[in-house]
């Protein structure tokens, strides 16, 4: 995939961007989609290559969000996968605004729907691709590669960072949610952008893990006073229980023993 850099980024003020889609996308074109300004079939790909001419050099952050936005949008909408994307300087072609590819967006959210992806749609489209693409993976291997799917992601959108951070990001936020799940599949993509429900579901993780913890914790100090050998290592001359010993022992915070040893039975 073709791309662009930003050590010109003056000589280039004045230039405009190609931006090439491969795939079938030509049933878009229309009201949602302008008509792209030439288009040609790649015996490398072997798929239709369709090109805009659009309007302005994209050498920020901020202006690349809004490509990869469209090239998001053009993915959830139909097969497809962006081919280059370079900046140009062409004398004799009117270039094409980006908002007359508005219309993507409402298609995307249809096509969301007709996958049955319950979804919380922010702006970030780019994230939604990889969820998508990272459940791909999961049906096929049981699991995500990262790598792979961080190739993926390099391969299908932009990331003018030299370090490529802003991509890396998104996937390694998606590897990791799956792999925390046990790559279950989550059925729906949920892209939150309720700010309460996300802290909602943050605290409702915290307290299951709190209980997961308190359960281990009274399960080694139950095995702990239980052994064979618990008398020898652990009680004291008094016949007491020496918690400090039993902390040291499991490497558990001696309050948290205390805590435990009162609610065992005698």
């Amino acid at each position: 995939m073709d791309n662009y850099s930003t050590t010109s980024t003056k000589k280039q003020e004045n230039s405009n961007t190609f931006l090439k889609i491969m795939g079938d996308i030509s049933h878009l074109f229309g009201n949602e989609v302008p008509y792209p300004n030439s288009h040609y079939y790649s015996n490398e790909y072997s798929r239709m290559v369709y090109c805009w001419f659009i309007d302005g050099f994209f050498h920020t952050q901020k202006n690349v969000r809004f490509i990869n936005d469209i090239i998001a949008r053009f993915k959830i909408t139909a097969d497809c996968q962006l081919h280059s994307f370079k900046s140009v300087t062409v004398d004799n072609i009117n270039p094409i605004k980006l908002k007359a590819f508005q219309g993507l967006k409402s298609l995307a959210n249809d096509r969301l729907k007709d996958l049955n992806v319950n979804t919380y749609i922010n702006s970030d489209y780019v994230y939604t691709c990889i969820v998508l693409q990272a459940e791909k993976y999961i049906k096929i291997n049981g699991l995500i590669d990262y790598s792979v799917l961080e190739a993926w992601a390099f391969e299908n959108f932009i990331d003018i960072a030299k370090d490529k951070s802003t991509l890396k990001a998104k996937c390694r936020n998606c590897w990791n949610w799956y792999f925390d799940r046990n790559w279950a599949l989550y059925h729906t993509v949920r892209i939150k952008k309720d700010k309460e429900l996300v802290m909602a579901t943050r605290q409702e993780h915290a307290r299951n893990m709190a209980r997961k913890k308190e359960i281990e914790n009274k399960n080694k100090i139950k095995n702990a006073v239980t052994g064979l050998f618990a008398n020898d290592l652990f009680k004291k001359k008094n016949g007491s229980w020496n918690s400090i010993k039993i902390a040291e022992y499991l490497k558990i915070d001696s309050r948290t023993v205390r805590k435990y040893l009162a609610e065992l039975p005698n």
